[in-house]
């Protein structure tokens, strides 16, 4: 920036002054030119640093989600002449105490998002001796270097010397850099019989998407003895690389679901998940499904009928309704009986008729001191904002018995980011 901003200010100054007469008055220019440039690179640095102090303070306050994010983005517009000021608050210290911690992370989440090539150094300094919050700040920050071949050898090294949390970022780090290397690492990682490093592995190529390492959680997915262990692990990868997954995955994770090593709650989660890798419904995926589907256990057999009614089963589909269609023409007046119906119908992707549900439940339960309209009307809102209803789900909000603080909350809740996002935010929750 600096040598820039210098020949910028030398070809300005220079079309204002008239040129030199003699030797003495053109040294005499020069220098005051330079002395100038000194100080306009002073005052550059001065309203920089500023910027970063402030920002710094505000962080430290402890904004919502949504503002925090709006000042992470100010940080980052700072741009890379930013970059030494901003390394210098990457490390709490210690005891550091919350509010040095939230700024540290913020700080280094900021420089994962900039070119930190000014600062390399100052990164491996802090990664090498900073305190172990901040060496995981560091190994973040470094997250998007374009020095790798520079950083990756002293990364690794803490990748293996570490454990725990630091051992996790360092390897996303790793896992962010992508190379050849990172094939050796992950193959290792997967094959072994580390089942700590083995999740450690899952959980960063799933957050990271990794996709290029398909074939290898493949092998531990049809692996019987060790699948189980890394059951919700598994399946998280494979959700963040859906676009990847086929048929065959999908019978894997069926059968992983008839795991007698999994509790009730894993086997429904994973049946539950099953819908988003698009499966294909054909004769091979109904006969692996048929333990599950006869299930004596009420939730895990739901479960898998209701994946089967997603992906096209419409026997499947009428057998599930039925029950709740029949709740509902005997209590033609009860209104938690539509709101289960309705219930079924958000599980089935059904918002349409999940809306219809709704709106009846809050209808004619309009004065049932036992109907929760809050949280009906919270349900019909994400109902109306799945379906692009966003003046209908800003309307509802607006007049639901909803509290300010669970308004707020559901401003930050992932469903509602259209709404929030749309010109009828205001409506919705009170913002702008």
């Amino acid at each position: 920036m600096w040598p820039a901003l210098l020949l910028g200010l030398s070809a300005t100054f220079a079309s204002q002054s008239p040129a030199p007469v003699s030797g003495d008055a053109g040294r005499q220019s020069i220098e005051d030119l330079l002395e100038r440039a000194r100080a306009a690179r002073a005052e550059a640095h001065k309203r920089l640093s500023g910027d970063v102090e402030a920002l710094a303070k505000e962080i430290e306050a402890g904004p919502s989600p949504r503002e925090l994010a709006a000042k992470l983005e100010r940080l980052v517009a700072l741009g890379t002449e930013a970059t030494p000021l901003i390394v210098r608050w990457i490390d709490p210290g210690s005891p550091g105490t919350d509010k040095d911690r939230l700024r540290a992370l913020q700080f280094s989440n900021a420089l994962a998002r900039m070119d930190t090539s000014a600062v390399t150094s100052e990164l491996l300094e802090v990664l090498r001796g900073g305190t172990s919050e901040g060496r995981r700040n560091a190994l973040r920050a470094l997250a998007s270097t374009r020095e790798v071949a520079r950083v990756r050898p002293e990364i690794e090294a803490v990748f293996r010397a570490e454990t725990g949390q630091t051992k996790q970022v360092a390897l996303r780090t790793l896992l962010s850099f992508g190379g050849p290397e990172n094939d050796v690492l992950l193959t290792q990682l997967l094959g072994g019989g580390d089942d700590t490093l083995i999740g450690l592995a899952l959980d960063g190529l799933a957050e990271q998407k990794v996709a290029a390492a398909l074939e290898s959680v493949r092998k531990l997915l049809n692996q019987p003895g060790s699948a189980p262990r890394h059951a919700q692990a598994l399946l998280r990868y494979f959700l963040a690389v859906r676009e990847s997954a086929n048929q065959s995955d999908v019978l894997a994770f069926v059968r992983l679901a008839q795991s007698g090593s999994l509790n009730l709650a894993q086997r429904v989660e994973l049946v539950d998940g099953l819908a988003a890798l698009n499966p294909t419904l054909n004769v091979e995926l109904r006969k692996a499904m048929e333990p599950l589907t006869a299930s004596s256990d009420r939730q895990l057999k739901e479960s898998a009928q209701v994946l089967l009614a997603r992906i096209g089963d419409k026997g499947t589909r009428r057998e599930i309704l039925k029950e709740y269609d029949e709740l509902v023409s005997k209590n033609e007046r009860w209104a938690d009986a539509y709101v289960r119906r309705a219930d079924m119908h958000v599980r089935l992707g059904d918002d349409d008729e999940a809306i219809k549900d709704f709106r009846q439940a809050l209808s004619i339960g309009k004065d049932d001191p036992t109907l929760a309209q809050d949280e009906v009307s919270e349900k019909l809102a994400r109902a109306y904002v799945r379906k692009g209803k966003l003046k209908d789900a800003a309307d509802l909000l607006n007049r639901a018995p909803i509290s300010l603080k669970r308004l707020g909350e559901l401003a930050e809740d992932p469903e509602f980011a259209p709404l929030r996002n749309s010109k009828f935010a205001k409506d919705a929750f009170g913002t702008k």
